[in-house]
């Protein structure tokens, strides 16, 4: 008898080891299919690109402001971006440059009746100088545009920016500011970045999330900070942490697993992942009766836009004001788990704003999401998309459908004289109708 039991005990175990086995080798074959299909539909692999220091401005960029903190240096040349996604794209950094005004454009004689940009780094653009949005509306106004977006500006320093250009350029015709909804916390812990060792670095933190808690970072912290992140990246520890590196090194299946907060999700439960961070700038989606705070760092930011446009109103020149929209809020793939973000508010807050203080705006976040509903693309960054794989700022297609889009808004509410007018606005929607594979005509804001 216990012979019996025992063969049938072994009988089991080689049945569960067969089982677990087939199971094993079925997951493999699974996962090297899933590996081969993304190789042949053209995904690639973001560690094959990445070099080291990524998203970092050249050094000596920025310098140091006494009232923002920090803004782009002046006569500036022969630097590069250090972007993971137009270094794949393009085979080299984003070059980086600015004019004697410390705005990334080309050179600028002082002259009344421009057009000028404000705005942070979506104004500024993730992409080369003639692939931004501002560009693109130079090119369809035929009118001077001068391109003074800086990364990081809410609109208290954009209103220093604005004086510090007027004064040295000349009075604008029109002051077109690029809005993003993390300008909320860039107003709410100005000044927030200052310059260490040439770098940009962000000195004033939320530290608290719950209550607005401010947390400001001594020069000997960030000194720390920097050092630790122009270090070589160590290496993990352990057999788990190197498998980890190996497979983002070499699997284009895993880093397609992280690159969407939905597929994160799911691969985390299995420990192939890490859970997704917190999305930066979040904030501005939260409810304002959950979190007090946020109430009076929207009143605060709603102020500033408010001074903002006065001090463009005393110039005589007009305001109009573009909402540019984050990517979760067009694409839901790329959303976080939190049920309570509002991805409607900032948008919905902000037009009642203008609209009661008669400030010029326009909304690109229907037609953002009607291109993407028309292009069938359920991702920012695959093809058809409009934003970057890693960074989440709008790729050169997001640049360019941004720029059709303002510049058709520009046409039509007589911003600036153009005498060619109908015949540039015509020409536009051709470009966006082509752009979105569906018509855009008559759907601005």
């Amino acid at each position: 008898m216990a012979t019996e039991r025992i063969r049938t005990g072994a009988r089991s175990l080689m049945h569960i080891c067969g089982n677990t086995a087939l199971v094993a080798t079925s997951m493999i074959i699974a996962i090297l299919f899933c590996e081969l299909g993304l190789r042949m539909v053209g995904y690639t692999n973001p560690a094959d690109f990445k070099p080291p220091r990524t998203g970092m401005a050249p050094r000596h960029y920025y310098v140091s402001d006494p009232i923002n903190g920090y803004d782009i240096a002046k006569n500036f040349s022969d630097g590069g971006f250090l972007a993971p996604d137009y270094i794949h794209a393009y085979g080299a950094p984003i070059p980086v440059s600015s004019n004697s005004l410390g705005c990334r454009d080309r050179s600028f004689d002082p002259q009344d009746g421009y057009v000028l940009l404000l705005g942070d780094s979506l104004t500024w653009g993730y992409v080369a100088l003639e692939q931004t949005w501002g560009a693109i509306l130079e090119q369809h106004l035929g009118r001077r545009v001068l391109k003074c977006g800086v990364g990081g500006y809410g609109s208290r320093a954009e209103l220093h920016k604005l004086e510090d250009v007027v004064a040295r350029a000349g009075r604008p015709r029109l002051v077109i500011v690029g809005h993003f909804t993390n300008d909320l916390l860039d107003d709410y812990l100005y000044p927030s970045i200052t310059v260490i060792d040439g770098y940009a670095v962000n000195k004033a933190v939320l530290a608290d999330p719950t209550r607005g808690g401010r947390k400001v970072r001594s020069d000997e912290h960030l000194q720390a900070l920097l050092k630790k992140s122009l270090e070589p990246q160590p290496k993990s520890i352990g057999f788990i942490g190197r498998a980890k590196d190996m497979m983002a090194a070499h699997s284009i299946l895993y880093n397609w697993l992280q690159n969407s907060e939905a597929r994160r999700r799911v691969a985390s439960w299995f420990g192939v992942a890490k859970p997704p961070p917190p999305l930066p700038g979040v904030e501005a989606f939260r409810d304002v009766a959950e979190f007090p705070w946020l109430e009076q760092a929207w009143e605060g930011h709603l102020e500033n836009l408010r001074q903002l446009n006065s001090a463009v109103e005393a110039l005589g020149a007009t305001m109009l004001v573009v909402m540019l929209p984050a990517a979760p809020q067009v694409y839901d793939s790329l959303r976080p788990q939190e049920d309570n973000l509002q991805w409607e508010y900032p948008n919905q807050r902000l037009t009642e704003f203008f609209q009661r203080e008669h400030i010029a705006f326009v909304d690109l976040l229907p037609a953002f999401r009607r291109y993407a509903y028309c292009r069938g693309s359920s991702t920012a960054h695959a093809e058809g998309g409009l934003y970057w794989a890693h960074d989440r700022h709008p790729n050169v297609r997001g640049n360019r459908l941004a720029g059709f889009l303002i510049s058709r808004h520009v046409l039509e509410g007589s911003f600036v004289k153009i005498d060619d007018r109908s015949a540039r606005l015509s020409g536009i929607d051709q470009l966006l109708n082509a752009e979105g594979r569906c018509r855009f005509s008559g759907d601005s804001q």
